[in-house]
C-alpha cells in the first residue's frame, strides 16, 4: 500500500508539473498561430518569473516589433497610393497645357518668333509648376505617413519668425503691403525642427500676402505662454468664408471665393508639419 500511495503521489505531482509547464507553452503556441493567421496584436501571457515567462516576454517583444514594421510598411503603401492619386489629379492641367503649347509650336507658331517665344515662356512656367508640385506632394505624403523624422533642437522662435519674414518682405512691399513682426522682448526658446517650422510659417505668410489687397498689412508674431509658445499670422485680406473653414486643410481644396491661383497644398503642408 505504501508503494501504491507513493506511485499515486508521483503520478499526481507529475501531472501537476506537466500541466504547469505545458499550459503556458500551449498558450504561446496559440498566440503564434493567431499571429500566423494575421492577428498581429495577439500577445502571450507573460505573468511568470521563470524561463518560460522570459520566453513569453521575448516573444511579445518580437510580436510588437513585427506589428510596428507591418504598420510602417502599410503607411508607406498608403502614402504612395495617395501620392499617385494626387499626382494623377493635379498634373493633368499642366500636362494638357504643355501638350497644347507643343502642338501650337509645331503648327501655327513655327514661323513666328514672337509667338514661339511666348509659348516657350508659358511652357517654362508649367514645367516649374510640375517640379514644385511633385516635390511638395512627396513631402506632404511622407509627412502624413510619419516617415519624416523631426530633428528637434533648441531654437529662438523670434529669430526664426523674423528670418522668414525677411524673405517675404520684398514680395509684400512689391504688392504695397506692410509686413510686421511682433515678438516678446525676451528670447523665447522652443524645441522644434527649425526647417519645417520655417516651411510652415512661410506657407502661412505666402497665403496671407497672396490674399491681401494692396494697402493692407500682414503680421506674424510670437506669444510666450506659461509652458509653451504660440506662432500666429494675421492679415487684413479677404478672409475665409465660414463654410470653407472645415475643409481648409484638405489637400487641393480651394474655396469658391479664392481669386488667386494656387495648388491648394500650402495649408495641408502646414497642418501636417504641426501634427508631425
Amino acid at each position: 500500500w505504501a508503494s501504491l500511495a507513493a506511485l499515486g503521489l508521483a503520478i499526481g505531482m507529475g501531472i501537476m508539473i506537466s500541466h504547469t509547464l505545458t499550459t503556458p507553452i500551449a498558450s504561446l503556441a496559440r498566440t503564434a498561430k493567431a499571429m500566423a493567421t494575421g492577428d498581429l496584436r495577439a500577445r502571450a501571457p507573460a505573468d511568470r518569473s521563470d524561463e518560460i515567462g522570459d520566453l513569453a516576454c521575448q516573444f511579445n517583444q518580437m510580436a510588437a516589433n513585427l506589428e510596428q514594421t507591418v504598420a510602417t510598411l502599410a503607411a508607406e503603401r498608403d502614402a504612395l497610393r495617395r501620392l499617385i492619386a494626387d499626382i494623377s489629379h493635379e498634373l493633368r492641367t499642366p500636362i494638357t497645357a504643355l501638350k497644347t503649347f507643343n502642338e501650337l509650336l509645331l503648327d501655327q507658331a513655327w514661323d513666328d518668333p514672337e509667338a514661339r517665344r511666348e509659348f516657350l515662356l508659358e511652357s517654362q512656367k508649367e514645367i516649374s509648376r510640375l517640379d514644385w508640385l511633385t516635390e511638395n506632394l512627396l513631402q506632404l505624403s511622407r509627412l502624413e505617413a510619419g516617415l519624416l523624422k523631426m530633428n528637434c533642437e533648441p531654437c529662438r522662435l523670434g529669430e526664426l519668425v523674423a528670418g522668414v519674414a525677411a524673405i517675404f518682405r520684398p514680395q509684400a512691399e512689391a504688392k504695397g503691403l506692410t509686413l510686421r513682426v511682433e515678438k516678446p522682448a525676451d528670447t523665447v526658446w522652443v524645441e522644434c525642427d527649425r526647417q519645417w517650422v520655417e516651411q510652415a510659417v512661410g506657407n502661412l505668410l505666402s497665403n496671407a500676402i497672396k490674399f491681401t489687397p494692396s494697402g493692407g498689412s500682414v503680421t506674424v508674431g510670437v506669444r510666450e505662454l506659461s509652458t509653451s509658445a504660440e506662432l500666429w499670422v494675421e492679415d487684413t485680406g479677404i478672409g475665409i468664408p465660414a463654410e470653407d473653414l472645415p475643409r481648409i486643410f484638405e489637400r487641393f481644396y480651394r474655396g469658391d471665393d479664392a481669386s488667386e491661383t494656387g495648388s491648394g497644398l500650402g495649408l495641408a503642408i502646414v497642418h501636417s508639419v504641426v501634427e508631425a
